[in-house]
């Protein structure tokens, strides 16, 4: 399935996160930083006589870390390596990879805590 998938080719990616790749949400108290990956929206796959048609499946990916130049350095590796992706990530054949968000500060602050979030967004046709 492209969401597990997904998680583990990030994981291979030198992104700074290392294997801190969450898919849903990431514990609490994580070790930054991280990524979260979250499906957004997407399609039920389909056929024609019994020939698998495409898939669309979007998601976003936060890139979350204690600062800025951090979270940026994380959210650009993965938009550098997924825009436009073409080719095989586990069992998942991703025929079209495109960046529908850049890298977007939506930052929180609770308190003492300041956690940097960087969203990027994806749409994915795969089979």
């Amino acid at each position: 399935m492209i969401d597990q998938d997904l998680v583990a080719y990030l994981v291979t990616l030198a992104t700074g996160a290392g294997s801190r790749v969450y898919l849903g949400n990431a514990p609490q108290n994580v070790t930054y930083p991280c990524v979260v990956v979250r499906r957004t929206g997407g399609s039920q796959p389909r056929s024609i006589g019994g020939t698998p048609l495409f898939e669309r499946s979007e998601f976003v990916m936060d890139a979350l870390a204690a600062n800025y130049d951090d979270a940026y350095s994380v959210a650009n590796t993965i938009r550098d390596a997924l825009k436009g992706y073409r080719a095989t990530i586990g069992e998942t054949v991703i025929h079209v990879s495109k960046c529908t968000l850049f890298p977007t500060d939506q930052s929180e602050i609770d308190g003492d805590k300041v956690t940097r979030r960087i969203a990027l967004a994806f749409s994915f046709m795969h089979a």
